[in-house]
């Protein structure tokens, strides 16, 4: 019970302080007042690892549908938010595992440092853990809560699209190790309402993960020390000046300790 009042306790005081998250939106702020929502299905599904898979790994799936929204509080200051409700299946030594829930919640604030010819930007971002048990039989998350800082540059080009680039640290309270993080971004309209991204998003672990038992804890997403880059590409249309629909595939194409893969997306955006 007082372990469960701490947790609580540190939300409180982070979610205040923070109030929500954003890798995803780059260095641009949303306009005071201003919101953009997103409603993603998402699955993976994969049977190979770079690095030796744990004994006994045949398969991983993972289904899952993510909210993320923002909305801004004045020009230069935006809170975000992301959760997803999870349906994880684990196949391993010939025994079928699964677990449907909601994972971590992600809390944060971006801040516009800089807006002129370009964009420069800091996010800081809180993760709680606090929607999931310790002992579901394919874990939701590592069970422990993260703290992010985050620098963010973009700048436009006019009709040849605009450029990201994000650098952050993620300092993780339990466990697993810490984590430099970092994502390139380019993306451009196409026909008038439409348009085309790309990233690569990485994370690459700084080797302080404290050794507890098995690593992987039968979700081989979560182990304790793992680098991997992810290459995201994503299609989208305008339906209307407020609703538009994406389709996204995100290549694990490198990494240690963790899984190979495609992820697919669907998502709908509305934005005011």
């Amino acid at each position: 019970m007082q372990e469960q009042g701490r947790k609580l306790a540190t939300a409180a005081i982070l979610g205040f302080a923070v109030a929500a998250s954003s890798a995803q939106a780059g260095a641009w702020t949303q306009k005071d007042g201003g919101a953009y929502q997103k409603l993603s299905f998402n699955y993976f599904s994969s049977d190979e690892a770079f690095g030796a898979p744990a004994p006994g790994f045949e398969q991983f799936d993972d289904r899952n549908l993510t909210y993320y929204g923002e909305f801004g509080l004045r020009d230069d200051l935006t809170l975000f938010t992301s959760v997803a409700g999870k349906s994880l299946e684990s196949r391993s030594g010939g025994e079928t595992f699964k677990t449907t829930g909601i994972g971590d919640l992600d809390l944060g604030l971006r801040y516009n440092l800089v807006s002129s010819s370009y964009q420069l930007s800091t996010a800081l971002l809180f993760k709680a853990p606090y929607f999931y048990g310790e002992n579901d039989e394919v874990p939701l998350g590592n069970a422990q809560e993260d703290v992010e800082s985050r620098l963010l540059f973009g700048k436009g080009f006019g009709p040849w699209g605009y450029i990201g680039i994000e650098l952050g640290y993620r300092f993780r309270l339990g466990a697993p190790a810490d984590e430099f993080r970092y994502l390139l971004e380019y993306g451009f309209k196409v026909l008038g309402s439409g348009y085309l991204r790309a990233k690569l998003d990485g994370i690459q672990g700084i080797g302080n993960g404290r050794s507890v038992g098995d690593a992987s804890s039968g979700n081989p997403l979560l182990n304790l020390e793992f680098n991997i880059g992810k290459l995201e590409t994503t299609v989208g249309w305008w339906i209307t000046p407020k609703f538009a629909a994406e389709f996204t595939a995100t290549n694990n194409l490198y990494g240690e300790n963790t899984l190979k893969g495609v992820n697919y997306m669907f998502a709908v955006v509305y934005a005011y």
